[in-house]
């Protein structure tokens, strides 16, 4: 276990856990029960946040590689073989894949259910005991805003993995399983059921307007590695936008937005590095990156499926998307494809030149634990151009379509080296516009843990993977159906196990 910080004594009751691994794993003699704002905040640092401190902050490595933006690369290789069976299981959407993937010997990056309900628990901790600590009401309302600013971040994505999709066809989100939903820190003798998906939401809902409220007002010293308000603006126009609640997604990226409207230019971004086997100086997560809402998770060695290996690698269809023309001096295109990806030789099969394999590494020099994942305000843009487009789309009002485009092109402009702003300047109307919004999303976000989640709620479309596991078997073509059942990920079987109440997924 990692060091901690602090440890709460009275949570050695808590460690029964109805839904997840035990929160507190050991216990030592340095103990201390929490006296003060100051070490709530170093229990939040210890027990929720996780990026920057610790080599234990991929939260779902696997995610990418349930969606088209990846496709198998089969070499007979003896470094390799042993990883097509370790993340078969996930590529081909089996029904137990956290299972086979522990069995396969992938431990790493697959807890995904038990961490989120660790720090949901370290949240209720943080929650109940605000009454019984000193300091003063803005130190209270800093911590307070965090925890629940954090809590409806673990929720939201829990929900988003393990239930049916907000706006899926033919579901009552007032009676379909959501997730247990756990607010408080007290041991319980029952055993939680599955909250609907309507409860979920609405939990999150309120955490997050209720965070906002309070680190709006005492939150604005919080690092890129807490939650701030700025965090809250995200959550609430993503979680808008999934819901289909259109106005409410463009509200809340427009108030982000009044208060950080700025990108990363990758035009700008030193070139000294420009050999494809090192990664950018800088990039959009980097601490001075203007664009940096939140550093949340993931690092150097998210992707080890396809790092060095190219066993799982970017999909044609993907790079596809792209136009970058490297070694165009001011005219290089898409830079996305530059400094979103790791590049290497596939010497094993032949290769003589740089092939993206991975998606978003640390930049140079590397910070092994440094995260590569979290939230910008890239994402703002874009949640409120899809927002105005589908409202446009509605009622077919001209000024939203137009207000849609000028998102749009401020993004690319910071993304495409151009001498020609026709480049990346667009014009779309209609469902065209629509088309081009997400194909957008998908360059700017691709293996940063947007596709799996846009896939399921763009009317969750038929995925094919073609797969092989030896050179003598040969290439199986898997497929997940339109609206098939692993759009919504199985529930662990360490968690049914721990809890006879939770209800598996079909």
């Amino acid at each position: 276990m990692k060091p901690r910080i602090l440890i709460i004594a009275f949570l050695l009751g808590v460690v029964c856990s109805w839904a997840c691994d035990d929160f507190l794993e050991e216990t030592s003699q340095n103990e201390m029960k929490p006296s003060s704002a100051d070490d709530l905040q170093q229990l939040l640092n210890g027990e929720v946040y996780v990026a920057g401190h610790s080599s234990d902050n991929i939260f779902h490595m696997y995610l990418e590689l349930l969606t088209d933006n990846v496709s198998c690369r089969f070499v007979d290789d003896t470094w390799r073989l042993p990883l097509y069976e370790q993340y078969y299981p996930v590529y081909t959407w089996q029904d137990d894949m956290y299972e086979l993937l522990e069995t396969n010997g992938k431990t790493q990056g697959i807890d995904t259910y038990a961490h989120y309900y660790r720090g949901i628990k370290g949240c209720n901790v943080v929650l109940d005991m605000l009454d019984k600590v000193t300091g003063s009401d803005a130190q209270k309302a800093n911590v307070e805003g965090q925890a629940l600013a954090m809590r409806g971040y673990f929720y939201f994505m829990l929900v988003n993995l393990y239930a049916q999709p907000y706006n899926a066809p033919g579901i009552d989100v007032n009676e379909a399983l959501g997730v247990p939903l756990i607010l408080r820190s007290e041991v319980k003798d029952d055993y939680p059921f599955r909250a609907s998906i309507a409860s979920v939401y609405e939990s999150i809902e309120s955490d997050l307007l209720r965070a906002l409220d309070l680190l709006k007002e005492n939150g604005q010293e919080n690092s890129p590695f807490r939650a701030t308000d700025m965090f809250c603006y995200t959550m609430l126009s993503r979680m808008y936008l999934y819901m289909e609640n259109w106005e409410e997604a463009v509200k809340y990226a427009s108030m982000g937005l009044d208060k950080n409207p700025r990108l990363l230019n990758l035009a700008s971004v030193s070139s000294s590095y420009e050999s494809m086997m090192y990664p950018p100086t800088e990039n959009v997560y980097s601490r001075n990156s203007p664009e940096l809402i939140w550093a949340g998770y993931g690092n150097a060695n998210q992707y080890d499926f396809a790092t060095g290996y190219f066993t799982f690698v970017p999909s044609d269809e993907l790079l596809a998307l792209y136009q970058y023309n490297h070694g165009e001096t001011g005219n290089r295109g898409d830079l996305r494809l530059r400094y979103y990806y790791k590049y290497a030789k596939d010497y094993a099969a032949g290769g003589t030149m740089y092939e993206p394999i991975c998606g978003l590494c640390v930049p140079y020099p590397a910070e092994t634990n440094y995260p590569i994942k979290g939230l910008r305000v890239a994402e703002l843009y874009l949640n409120r151009a899809e927002a105005n487009i589908r409202l446009y789309l509605e009622n077919s009002e001209e000024s939203l379509r137009e207000e849609a485009i000028k998102d749009l092109n401020y993004l690319r402009s910071c993304r495409i080296e151009t001498q020609d702003n026709s480049s990346y300047e667009v014009n779309y109307a209609g469902e065209e516009l629509l088309s081009f919004c997400l194909d957008e999303r998908r360059r700017e976000f691709a293996w940063q843990d947007h596709r799996w989640f846009d896939l399921r709620r763009c009317g969750m479309p038929e995925i094919s993977h073609v797969f092989q596991a030896s050179v003598v078997s040969a290439p199986v073509t898997y497929v997940l159906e339109q609206g098939g059942n692993r759009y919504v990920l199985p529930i662990p079987r360490s968690a049914l196990d721990k809890n006879y109440n939770l209800q598996q997924n079909p």
